[in-house]
């Protein structure tokens, strides 16, 4: 059931994440637009058009959106969309070692990794959430499209709180495979 909860939590994430993308990339190309508009328009042909791109002021909203997309492109692709297997891991000593020792050393990497995040949860919560500073700075150019309210600096690292999340509910995940495998079938494929 996990498994199944987490294959389509993967899917709504690769739809973000692809969103994600294409909007930076469009937010990208209308910040180069706005910028050299001004530039450009003595040589449109169309007067109308050259006096319209003359006009135009460089948005200052656009590094800051790309960068709030960026970010949590980069934490929810790595929560849900990568597989455990794409990760970049030296594993020599890992493969080098006989499948029952490959179990261990899968259930106690996993244990460590659940007990750093759980540690750190806390204080990272405390950091990003709770902390006052967090909500009074905002990212100046970039507002809520409904309320016009600028948006808090802490919605900027949520993300990574998700991360520590999904990476102990993986783990958690992780540890049961290992336990129900028998010792031959160490390498368990994600799809």
């Amino acid at each position: 059931m996990l498994n199944v909860l987490m294959k389509r939590l993967s899917r709504v994430a690769e739809a973000i994440a692809a969103t994600a993308l294409a909007a930076i990339f469009i937010v990208f190309l209308l910040q180069i637009f706005t910028r050299y508009s001004g530039k450009l328009s003595q040589w449109m042909p169309v007067e109308n058009l050259s006096l319209w791109m003359s006009e135009i002021e460089p948005l200052r909203w656009t590094v800051y959106l790309i960068s709030l997309l960026w970010v949590w492109l980069i934490f929810l692709g790595c929560s849900f969309v990568v597989r455990e297997r794409d990760h970049v891991a030296f594993d020599i000593l890992y493969q080098a070692a006989p499948p029952r020792l490959r179990k261990i050393m899968t259930i106690l990497g996993a244990i460590i990794l659940i007990a750093v995040m759980l540690i750190s949860l806390p204080a990272t919560w405390d950091a990003i959430m709770a902390n006052r500073l967090m909500e009074l700075k905002k990212l100046q150019t970039l507002r809520l499209p409904i309320t016009g309210d600028k948006i808090a600096i802490k919605w900027l690292f949520f993300p990574y709180l998700v991360l520590m999340a999904v990476l102990i509910i993986r783990s958690i995940s992780r540890i049961f495979v290992e336990l129900r495998t028998n010792n031959q079938n160490t390498e368990v494929e994600e799809t």
